[in-house]
């Protein structure tokens, strides 16, 4: 019994420290994949924490070489000039060249051939609608004329005679109708040959100043010849054409400037007309302006033409060359408090070297308008006249 005891404590021991052991095993299994997650963790923190700082010295040294790069630019003070800005109309043109047309402007031409016998007009002379100016031979056609009318009495005493007859019944109802008949056809001879009468004289069309006079007692001239020519000025018309691309921007009423070069005289009018067709050869339309009597004005003469196709009555504007311009947008420089500030802008429409802005400026702003190719964001600026 003593000794089964003793054996029962052995092998109770032995068992306790197999139990032991069979812990200390299980444990071991446990702790281990613990401690290769957290292992593998602080590598990959390590690793990042190295690139960070890779990046970091790769930062520190870009922003040391622009400090170094800004440096001398913000030690030197530029000299620049500038001009506040405030809202002003601001227009874009469609820019055409044109030409003045006189719309009474005629040639008289013969409308027969003859001899000139004489000229009743001289260069300058004013001159009403239907006045002669000059008269060609008509001597032949006098002379018909004249044998005409010496038949037309005849025949008129022999109408006369026939019609007292017949009221006394006396003769036949023909004779009378014949006798009435002669008669109304030498009427009728007499009215031709007045008409050709008429065509060997040159008579004024119009009212108007003689401009030209290209003939001499005794030339011969025929139908289409340039003899004498009237000019009206008090009805001028500058016209030209406009290619069609413009033709919804372009109406009749629209201002428009008109420029004489060669008078150095401008005119502030409105369209008077705007043709609806489009010419198929030159792909363009017409337009004309009326212009008001006045003693510059010449029929050829040279006109711009320039009609308003956009207007802002309250516009920021700034000359084209101040603008800059990057991948990323505009911008322009202004003046504030003796440094340069580098502004970004939105353009509107570009017309004469000039710009409308439309966001990014304001009234009262101040411009650089010379110096700024020196100039980046932040540069002390002193401004100069």
């Amino acid at each position: 019994m003593i000794f089964t005891q003793k054996m029962f404590g052995m092998i109770s021991r032995s068992f306790s420290v197999s139990l032991i052991g069979f812990g200390c095993i299980a444990m071991a299994m446990i702790v281990l994949p613990a401690c290769n997650a957290r292992t593998d963790k602080q590598a990959s923190n390590q690793e990042k924490l190295q690139k960070l700082l890779q990046e970091r010295d790769r930062i520190n040294q870009e922003i040391q070489a622009l400090q170094q790069s800004i440096a001398p630019a913000q030690q030197k003070v530029v000299s620049v000039s500038v001009i506040r800005l405030s809202p002003e109309v601001f227009k874009t043109y469609i820019e055409v060249q044109g030409h003045v047309d006189a719309q009474q402007n005629v040639n008289v031409n013969p409308e027969i051939s003859g001899v000139v016998t004489a000229i009743y007009v001289q260069v300058g002379q004013w001159v009403k609608r239907g006045q002669v100016l000059a008269q060609l031979d008509d001597k032949v056609i006098r002379q018909q004329l004249a044998q005409l009318e010496t038949q037309l009495d005849f025949t008129k005493n022999l109408y006369e005679r026939q019609k007292n007859l017949w009221a006394q019944k006396i003769g036949t109802e023909v004779q009378l109708l014949q006798a009435k008949n002669n008669y109304e056809n030498v009427q009728k001879q007499i009215a031709v040959v007045q008409s050709q009468l008429s065509m060997y004289r040159l008579v004024s069309p119009i009212d108007g100043r003689v401009d030209e006079v290209d003939l001499k007692i005794g030339q011969a001239v025929s139908p289409g010849m340039n003899t004498i020519r009237v000019v009206n000025l008090n009805d001028l018309r500058v016209k030209g054409q406009i290619a069609e691309s413009y033709i919804g921007q372009v109406h009749q009423g629209d201002p428009v400037e008109v420029i004489f070069p060669d008078a150095s005289d401008t005119l502030h009018t409105r369209l008077s007309y705007v043709s609806s067709v489009i010419d198929p050869n030159s792909r363009s339309f017409n337009i004309e302006i009326k212009l008001p009597a006045h003693s510059i004005f010449r029929p050829n003469m040279v006109a711009v033409i320039r009609v308003v196709s956009y207007v802002n009555p309250q516009a920021i504007v700034v000359p084209v060359n101040v603008v800059q311009h990057t991948e990323t947008g505009d911008y322009v420089f202004v003046a504030e408090d003796n440094y340069a500030k580098e502004v970004k802008i939105t353009k509107g429409k570009t017309y004469n070297d000039r710009v409308e802005v439309l966001q990014g400026l304001k009234p009262g702003d101040t411009l650089i308008i010379n110096g700024y190719q020196d100039l980046a964001d932040h540069v002390p600026v002193q401004i100069v006249q």
